[in-house]
């Protein structure tokens, strides 16, 4: 089919793992980094909704715990919002570009 675009499993990143002795090169693809952010927004997500219920059963001792744990899922999940829009923004950029 003409015009596809490849999926992102083929878009490798290059890290730079440093040993003790020498500088290695290791391949990461882009889903994986996308999948870890997703991964780490839902965790945090989860460990708010779990000091909020601790608070309501009234195990949670520390308030400063739950606010911090609140606001941090905040941020990431606006984060989250935020790259998502720019990755449909770029998509719809690409789409509109003149072969």
């Amino acid at each position: 089919m003409t015009g596809q675009i490849s999926p992102l499993t083929v878009v490798p990143v290059a890290l730079n793992v440093e040993g003790p002795a020498k500088k290695i090169e290791v391949e990461v693809p882009f889903t994986d980094h996308l999948q870890n952010a997703l991964e780490h927004t839902d965790r945090l997500q989860k460990e708010a909704d779990q000091a909020a219920l601790n608070l309501v059963s009234g195990d949670l001792e520390n308030l400063h715990g739950l606010m911090i744990a609140s606001e941090q899922a905040q941020l990431s999940l606006q984060l989250t919002v935020q790259v998502v829009n720019k990755v449909i923004q770029a998509y719809q950029e690409i789409y509109r570009m003149q072969i």
